[in-house]
Formats: structure tokens, C-alpha cells, sequence
């Protein structure tokens, strides 16, 4: 009772203006207090539906399992990490209106995501304006960060950087010197089959045909007879893991038997079952090594094994990778996006599960480049060849 005399005799003393301006002074008192959140909050943006379904949730595996193991040990500087996953399908437009909404919406600290060139520009051009740190660990055209952005990064090896070990390598091993490129419209486009002209060139290899396919062709008849009519010494398909495999069938099938070469998308285990036997001796970019990383990956893959049934492919452990370097960055910074972005770009030399690696200027990936042969339905890296 004593409470509310005092309060009724502190409020009899205020005139009216002074008792009208108590809601404003309370709203100041609150809003001065530091009301940060326990959660550090990442957009999640994939496509889990569609054509690239299988690939995107091998990724988001990838994810949860670092959020597994972040969580496990505190967290990041004793907050929770909080994945807010979202599909974008196919849509270039779902997926900036989802990477909108988780960013203005949701506030989210940064995005991870992109699959296609077309869905990671997107996704790109809604978080650079909002200057939101973004991360790759799948689309590896060179293009996505050719761009001058500033809040891209990429944790994969860009197809630059592909595309000059494969040369390299095919033209120490091989002494190529015709090239035919047959090249997917949509994923990697005229682009990356010239960028890849420009690199054989300096290895001493002509590019004597390029020839596109469209996502939708089940019969490359026709692109295989031009091929077979300009005699190369080799062919290299840059085009979808599903696509790729209905290619390079279809061309042994026609009994084309020069090397057949390809970026990551042979690298995925769709690519290697469903071509079987056909998959013998080609070679493809490794873009993720799990002799690279010693006891770290040696935990990861048994962890993955445990709790999915199934080894980890690239997809799922650049997913893993991609999480591990955005809480690594995020150790050291407190507040706004900008921070985590200049820690992002200052992150050199981790060590990882797939090696040591970091992001260069525009954002991209350090690591090298890697190779495989496939044989026996394994990826064997080129340096290790002689032990399988």
C-alpha cells in the first residue's frame, strides 16, 4: 500500500505536461539499453526444389553439421548460431525476394547461398546494396566476382582457377593440341568456353570448335557429330553433373576415345553413378580433397557418415567449409555486416577440411586447384594416381 501512496503522491506534484511526457521518457529509457540479440541469425538461400535439388540439400547437409558442431562448443562469443533456411527454387526472382526478406525482414548478419550463375547474381545484387556479406561455396563462375563487388566471397575454387589446372595438367599428360568445348547455355555459358580458349592457348592448345547445348537436350547427336568431324585431340564439357553424363555416354557410346576433361560438375557423386563404367579415366577438378585435411576432415566425414548415411561429396563439405570461415570471421567482430565483411576479406590461412585456404581481393578462394582421374567410381587426386 506504502508503494502506491508514494507513487499517487509522486505523480500528484507533476502538472499535466510533465505527466504527458512520461510515455516519451520511457520509450527513450528503453530504447537507450542495449537489447542485443542472443542469436547471430544466417540466410540460408537454395535451390531445394527442382533441377539442382539433390546437390542443394547435400549442401545444406553440410551446413547443419557446422551449425551442429559451432552450437556444440558455445557458439560464437556465447551466442547460438540460427540458420534460416529458405527455397528458392529456380527463380532468379525467388531468389531475390527471399534474400530481401531475409535481409530486411529478418536482419540476418550475412547470406549463404547460390547455385547458377543466374540465382547467385540474384541473390549478389540484393546483398551488395545492402552492403550484406555474402557466401558461395558452390557457384564457381568466374563472372560472380569479377563484378568489382565488395561483399561477395567465394569459398569454392573459381573456374578460372580451374580451368588453368586443367590445361596445365592435360597438356603435360596428354600433348593436346586441338580442343573441342561443348558448353551448357544457361550454367556456364559462351563466356566460360572463351575464357577457357584464352587459357588453352597459353599451353599451346586450339580451340577448334565450341559448341553450346541447352539444359534440355537428351540426345546430343547432332553437337557429337560436329565434334567427331573437327578431330580434336580432347573434349571439355562444361555443363551440369546430369547433363555432363548424358554427354560423355553418349560420346563414348560414338566411340569417341581422346581424354574428356570437366570442371567440378564431373567431381559430383550423381556424375559418377550414372555413368558407371563410362566415367573410367576422365578427368575432372577436385574441389574438395578429404586428404587435404587431415584429422579435420577425418572428423567430418565420419560425423557426416553417422548422422546422413552416406559419405560427403564436395556440395556437403563446401557447405560444412562455408559456415566454419563465416563463424571464424564472426569471432572477431561485433555489430553491423560491415565488420563481418572486413573480417571476411583479413581471413587468410585457415585451416580446414579441405586444406588451408583463403579469400584474395575480390573475394575469391586461394586454394589451388586440384585434379582427379576417375577410376573404379573414385576420385583419385593425380598426384596419388600411382597408388590406386
Amino acid at each position: 500500500m506504502s508503494i502506491i501512496k508514494d507513487s499517487s503522491a509522486f505523480l500528484g506534484r507533476l502538472d499535466i505536461y510533465q505527466i504527458l511526457s512520461l510515455p516519451v521518457l520511457i520509450i527513450i529509457l528503453l530504447f537507450s539499453f542495449d537489447f542485443k540479440s542472443s542469436e547471430h541469425k544466417i540466410g540460408v538461400v537454395l535451390p531445394l526444389t527442382g533441377e539442382y535439388r539433390s546437390r542443394a540439400q547435400n549442401h545444406l547437409n553440410g551446413l547443419n553439421l557446422a551449425l551442429k558442431h559451432i552450437n556444440q562448443h558455445g557458439g560464437i562469443n556465447n551466442k547460438k548460431l540460427l540458420l534460416l533456411v529458405r527455397d528458392c527454387g529456380e527463380a532468379q526472382e525467388k531468389s531475390a525476394e527471399t534474400t530481401r526478406d531475409l535481409i530486411y525482414d529478418n536482419a540476418v548478419t550475412a547470406i549463404i547461398g547460390g547455385f547458377t550463375p543466374s540465382n547467385t547474381r540474384a541473390i549478389q545484387a540484393v546483398a551488395e546494396k545492402s552492403e550484406t556479406p555474402f557466401l558461395t561455396g558452390v557457384c564457381t563462375h568466374f563472372e560472380v566476382t569479377d563484378s568489382g563487388s565488395a561483399y561477395t566471397f567465394r569459398t569454392i575454387t573459381d573456374d578460372k582457377r580451374q580451368f588453368e589446372a586443367l590445361a596445365e595438367y592435360s597438356s603435360k599428360r596428354f600433348e593436346i593440341s586441338k580442343l573441342a568445348i561443348i558448353y551448357d547455355e544457361d550454367l556456364y555459358g559462351a563466356e566460360s568456353a572463351q575464357k577457357y580458349a584464352e587459357i588453352a592457348i597459353k599451353y599451346g592448345q586450339e580451340v577448334v570448335l565450341a559448341i553450346p547445348s541447352k539444359k534440355t537436350s537428351l540426345n546430343f547427336k547432332k553437337q557429337l557429330e560436329s565434334i567427331l568431324m573437327s578431330k580434336p585431340d580432347a573434349l571439355v564439357v562444361l555443363s551440369s553433373s546430369f547433363d555432363s553424363a548424358l554427354l560423355v555416354r553418349q560420346a563414348r557410346e560414338a566411340r569417341f576415345e581422346k581424354p574428356i576433361l570437366g570442371g567440378n560438375q564431373f567431381a559430383s557423386l550423381e556424375f559418377i553413378n550414372f555413368l558407371g563404367i563410362y566415367s573410367e579415366s576422365i578427368l575432372t577438378t577436385l574441389p574438395y580433397n578429404n586428404r587435404a585435411g587431415g584429422q579435420k576432415s577425418d572428423y567430418f566425414s565420419g560425423e557426416y557418415v553417422e548422422k546422413y548415411g552416406t559419405s560427403p561429396d564436395a556440395d556437403a563439405a563446401m557447405g560444412y567449409e562455408t559456415l566454419m570461415v563465416t563463424a571464424l570471421a564472426l569471432k572477431s567482430v561485433e555489430g553491423n555486416n560491415r565488420n563481418l565483411k572486413e573480417s571476411l576479406a583479413l581471413t587468410h590461412g585457415w585451416e580446414s577440411i579441405a586444406g588451408s585456404g583463403g579469400f584474395d581481393g575480390e573475394g575469391n578462394q586461394v586454394r589451388p586447384a586440384e585434379i582427379a582421374i576417375i577410376k573404379d567410381k573414385q576420385l583419385i587426386p593425380v598426384n596419388m594416381e600411382g597408388l590406386f
